[in-house]
């Protein structure tokens, strides 16, 4: 005698054939959660404030949230991938994003402002001053000077506008002074070592000037300058740039280099023509933000540009009068740039999409096909010199242990290293393209994306298409329209949706079981983002203008779960049909020979069932049937033989069991070892 029962429920295989389907996997699986095993309803989606204030967001626009704080999301009308500051301790609560015309960053201050958040941004990134520093060596205070000659040579005395500081045996140098008392100019403008210092404003100096004439003597008033020279150094050849700096430290590239100065220590040297902020739209410093001037030392073995001074922001030119030994550490951001913008003559490709975060400190984003890494703990400097040019495209990156996964429009890549300067790409040879930016998701050790033969796991060099043997490439193509899908991470499963373009769908691929679940889910509106909350792994839809949480309402959806055709050795006709589940109703629908013949639902009334329904005669007329006071959830099928069965069960309730067999004694358990193999 016959006996099928169903004890375990899996999902849909679509791929095989409906009898070659194991026990207990379906036809059919939709809006059922099946963790446990049972049939389990999903709930609605709808949910009267999902950890936020945005249940109803600023437009139906929006593609992306990001949740800010418990209470304060972030929205967007782009594909926007939103990444936390990498520094430890950090009272801004920086985020950092990319997907719109330029890649960004916000604090809470600017980022948490009026109703729709971020109020306000800045560009990621410190630019590179726009303006070359001038040089030029300084002209000193002016001065007035008494040239007098007697007997054949002359004392050369100096007033300084202001205390000169200047000691004995240390050097002047003069310069702008004509001949004075046939003492010719070039013996005047030379330089002079201090021979007394009978006053703060007055000095006079050796050696003694040859001279003609008449002892005379002249006051001259002429702007003349004045240099103290500690000693006579020799001359070097130097060069400036400089740097901005926010408010938060933050150092960025340095402007172009000055020309070369030829000077020595002993001079001053007028940096000009700085920049006073930053050319590119939104690049706001901060307040308090300087900048740091560098200048090259020829007297190191590095020829490196040092640190000269810090300046304000709006400062647009410095005197520097330091010499080689006072300066300081070697400037650290000659590299470090500003990531890919929309500067398009720059960069063709775009800018920066695909915001990553890494371990150590690094981010990761991509315009094209070059993959572009952070300094670690440095999210604004991006060097040139950690960018890798890949073969194909890219669609999308997820970072994984110590490397990334990066899809493209043919192969997956694998770029790993323990350093972004030393980062190294390593090319599958599977020939899965990535179809939808949206659709790869990092599910922690590995990442699913959309391909084009189905779901694609993607592990460090090992790829793999995981819903092989599940659904066909023209099944997955056909029917779940791969280059649309948006999905997201939903307590450790694959939370899909797509578009048909006349409809939409979803579904849940479970990949840790070990006949990798899949079920479908019924859409009624376009899915236009998704989020999963890192905090509790619960997963957020953008419906219209809302956010709604996925399962978070309390109202159960009505599931269908159809299983395989159990296929008997002769025609036989089954009489019964149980149905045991949590609370009722429950409609249970039979299949015979691939044709419905039987619908019943099972009701309850305090202890008593009922059912009512309809099946098929023989002759192929509707009957109608309707019965209660049944004491258990048992049917009695009608006459009819086929040699295959499948039973549909749909309802919004838990259900434990369902079983057909020929006689009432198998439904309760007797005969059970007859038939084994069905269950």
């Amino acid at each position: 005698m016959a006996y099928f029962k169903l004890i375990q429920f899996g999902g849909i295989a679509p791929q095989v054939s409906p009898r070659l389907l194991a026990d207990t996997l379906a036809q059919t699986a939709s809006n059922v959660n099946l963790e446990s095993q049972r049939l389990t309803p999903i709930t609605d989606d709808t949910v009267t404030n999902p950890k936020a204030d945005v249940t109803t967001l600023s437009s139906s626009n929006r593609k992306s949230v990001y949740k800010y704080t418990d209470t304060q999301w972030l929205q967007f009308d782009e594909d926007v991938d939103v990444v936390p500051g990498p520094i430890a301790g950090d009272t801004n609560n920086t985020v950092y994003w990319t997907g719109q015309s330029y890649p960004r960053m916000g604090r809470s201050t600017n980022v948490i402002g009026g109703t729709v958040y971020p109020a306000a941004h800045f560009r990621l990134g410190i630019e590179s001053p726009a303006n070359t520093p001038a040089v030029a060596i300084k002209t000193p205070v002016s001065i007035n000077a008494t040239v007098t000659t007697s007997s054949g040579s002359s004392v050369l005395t100096v007033t300084t506008a202001s205390a000169h500081g200047a000691a004995v045996g240390e050097y002047v140098k003069l310069a702008g002074f004509g001949a004075q008392n046939a003492v010719p100019a070039d013996d005047i403008n030379q330089t002079h070592k201090i021979a007394t210092v009978p006053s703060t404003t007055t000095l006079t100096v050796e050696p003694a000037i040859a001279a003609t004439g008449a002892s005379t003597s002249s006051t001259i008033n002429n702007g003349a300058t004045f240099k103290d020279l500690a000693d006579q150094l020799p001359d070097f050849s130097t060069s400036y740039v400089y740097t901005f700096v926010s408010a938060y430290g933050e150092e960025g590239p340095p402007s172009a280099a000055s020309t070369v100065i030829t000077t020595d220590d002993n001079a001053t040297i007028t940096v000009s023509n700085l920049s006073t902020g930053p050319a590119k739209s939104n690049s706001n410093l901060g307040s308090g933000a300087v900048k740091r001037i560098y200048r090259s030392n020829t007297g190191s073995n590095t020829t490196a540009f040092q640190f000269v001074a810090e300046v304000a922001l709006s400062t647009s030119s410095y005197d520097d009068t330091s010499s080689n030994d006072q300066l300081a550490e070697i400037i650290p951001s000659t590299y470090w740039i500003a990531p890919p913008d929309d500067d398009s003559s720059t960069y063709p490709d775009g800018p920066l999409k695909g915001l990553t975060a890494l371990p150590n400190g690094v981010m990761a984003g991509f315009t094209g096909k070059r993959l572009c890494f952070s300094e670690a703990f440095l999210p604004y400097a991006w060097p040139i010199n950690y960018r890798i040019t890949l073969e194909d495209p890219i669609v999308g990156i997820a970072g994984v242990g110590n490397g990334v996964i990066v899809t493209t429009e043919s192969r997956p890549y694998l770029v790993a290293g323990t350093d972004p300067a030393s980062m190294s790409a390593i090319r599958m040879e599977t020939p899965q393209a990535c179809l939808s930016k949206t659709s790869m998701v990092d599910m922690g050790q590995y990442v699913i994306y959309a391909g084009p033969d189905g779901l694609v796991a993607a592990a460090g060099t090992d790829v793999q298409v995981i819903t092989e043997g599940l659904i066909t490439p023209d099944q997955w193509q056909a029917q779940y329209y791969p280059s649309t899908i948006n999905a997201t991470l939903w307590k450790g499963r694959y939370l899909g949706f797509y578009s048909t373009g006349s409809g939409f769908g979803g579904f849940i691929f479970d990949p840790r079981s070990e006949q990798k679940s899949l079920t479908t889910l019924t859409a009624s509106a376009l899915i236009r983002g998704t989020f999963t909350d890192p905090d509790d792994g619960n997963a957020y839809l953008i419906i219209a203008n809302q956010i709604k949480k996925f399962q978070g309402g309390t109202t159960d959806q009505t599931y269908t779960w159809k299983s395989k055709e159990f296929t008997l050795p002769k025609p036989t006709g089954m009489s019964f049909v149980k149905v045991d589940a949590e609370a009722y109703p429950v409609t249970i629908k039979v299949y015979g020979d691939g044709t419905l013949f039987y619908t019943g639902t099972i009701a309850l009334s305090g202890t008593q069932h009922s059912v009512s329904g309809s099946y098929i005669n023989p002759a192929g007329s509707s009957v109608t049937i309707s019965s209660t006071s049944i004491g258990e959830p048992i049917l009695r099928l009608p006459p009819r033989i086929f040699t295959t069965y499948a039973v549909e069960v749909s309802s919004a309730k838990v259900v434990n069991e369902v079983a057909i067999a020929e006689s009432m004694d198998e439904i309760r358990g007797a005969y059970r070892q007859k038939y084994p193999e069905y269950y």
